[in-house]
């Protein structure tokens, strides 16, 4: 195997066609960390002139001089092949002490084992246990999570329809998306223009739930790299129109009500039947003049909440958005992410990425609430390999371990 230096073409070539690509395995990714006093090198290992593993690796140069790597969710390679691991590890050493790098640290992003939405191993499922052995054999080193999400919620859509994925949702989440639908609830483009409305949003998220915040720069840098393969989605209503469609409904219930009336005097159904049927509508028919109230205090034109969204490689990322408080109770958000993914099943994307739910087996699980609320998506729980070390010079180990800052990775932090 020869390693080398490879374009940023030839990277994303392999990597964004790769079976475990991420977007932080990207040319894109690497742009957007150089901006933080990192610099990116794309390696490739190659083998009569193919690709046969390959990483974006980060460097860090400390004040003397040394190097700490970083492969992001990498390494791209076949985890199943401990002697291409092997080799592709001890090029890329070579290749990280010619730069004068002293440790190198990865977290794949390869599941251990199939999971459902529930977190229950599924019998024959993918079990990955092999990928510690090998990499153990690579001479890697298991270590405490750090610095990316281990757990996620992902929706599988290879060979799936939106009824497919729809079915599984949960009766709480297709009832909402049905009633959002026929209030009116709709999704549109945010114009990035008005970051600061998202930007309050992600503030007071923060502040619900004491967690750190990415800066304006932070959006601002990350929307420029990833041009083309990042979206900002807003979920809107205009009050005009959802007015328009409560008085539908009233009318709708009011019908029936006429026909049930009609049947009843024609002896087509028992009193009792007819009574209770009655009560349902008016209690239908006062939840809806609720609703009527509520929306006409309203404004013309209401954003309700924003997201934004990684669409690269196989698959589309939810990574961070919010709601407006005063719409909460409104289960705006279900709206949102049900458009997304009729979006990334249209454009042939593999996965639907709700992505962190925290550590599920942990009783004291900080995104507990995040995950109860993804599971009505119907995906699957993805628990990652995680973190391991390559260490280069032993003399800077704790130095290596104690620099890694929980901010390299995409992730909630809690003050």
């Amino acid at each position: 195997m020869e390693l080398r230096e490879l374009t940023k073409k030839e990277f994303d070539g392999y990597a964004l066609n790769h079976p475990l690509g991420s977007f932080q395995q990207t040319s894109s990714w690497g742009r957007f960390m150089e901006g933080d006093k990192f610099h990116a090198y794309y390696v490739g290992g190659v083998v009569k002139e193919k690709i046969v593993g390959a990483s974006l690796l980060l460097s860090y140069e400390r004040k003397k001089g040394e190097r700490i790597f970083y492969a992001p969710r990498g390494f791209l390679i076949d985890y199943k092949n401990e002697e291409l691991l092997k080799e592709f590890t001890e090029e890329v050493k070579k290749f990280i002490v010619e730069k004068h790098g002293v440790f190198l640290k990865i977290d794949p992003y390869i599941l251990v084992r199939d999971r459902d939405s529930d977190g229950n191993i599924i019998d024959g499922g993918v079990n990955n246990d092999f990928v510690e052995v090998n990499l153990c054999h690579a001479n890697f080193i298991k270590v405490n999570d750090r610095i990316q999400p281990k757990w996620l919620s992902r929706i599988n859509l290879k060979d799936k329809t939106i009824d497919n994925v729809f079915k599984n949702f949960s009766p709480k989440a297709r009832q909402t998306v049905r009633r959002n639908e026929r209030l009116g609830f709709k999704v549109r483009d945010f114009d990035f223009k008005d970051i600061d409305k998202f930007m309050d949003i992600i503030n007071e998220e923060s502040k619900k739930y004491n967690t750190v915040v990415p800066t304006r720069t932070f959006y601002e840098d990350l929307k420029r790299t990833f041009d083309g393969n990042i979206q900002f989605k807003e979920v809107y209503f205009k009050k005009d129109e959802v007015i328009s469609n409560i008085d539908k409904m009233i009318l709708d219930v009011n019908k029936e009500k006429e026909v049930r009336i009609n049947n009843y005097h024609n002896s087509k159904m028992t009193e009792e039947y007819f009574i209770d049927k009655e009560l349902e509508d008016e209690e239908e028919i006062k939840r809806l003049e609720s609703l009527k109230e509520y929306f006409s205090k309203c404004s013309d034109d209401v954003s309700m909440g924003i997201y934004m969204f990684m669409t690269i490689g196989n698959e589309v990322v939810a990574l961070n958005g919010g709601i407006v408080d005063e719409y909460n109770k409104l289960d705006a958000s279900y709206t949102l992410h049900y458009e997304m993914i009729k979006y990334a099943i249209d454009n042939g994307y593999k996965y639907y990425n709700l992505y962190e739910i925290g550590d599920i087996t942990d009783s004291n699980n900080k995104l507990k609430n995040s995950y109860n609320y993804k599971k009505n998506f119907g995906g699957e729980v993805v628990e990652l390999v995680g973190e391991y070390d390559l260490v280069i010079n032993p003399k800077y180990t704790d130095m290596a371990r104690k620099y890694f800052p929980e901010y390299l990775g995409v992730k909630t932090i809690f003050k």
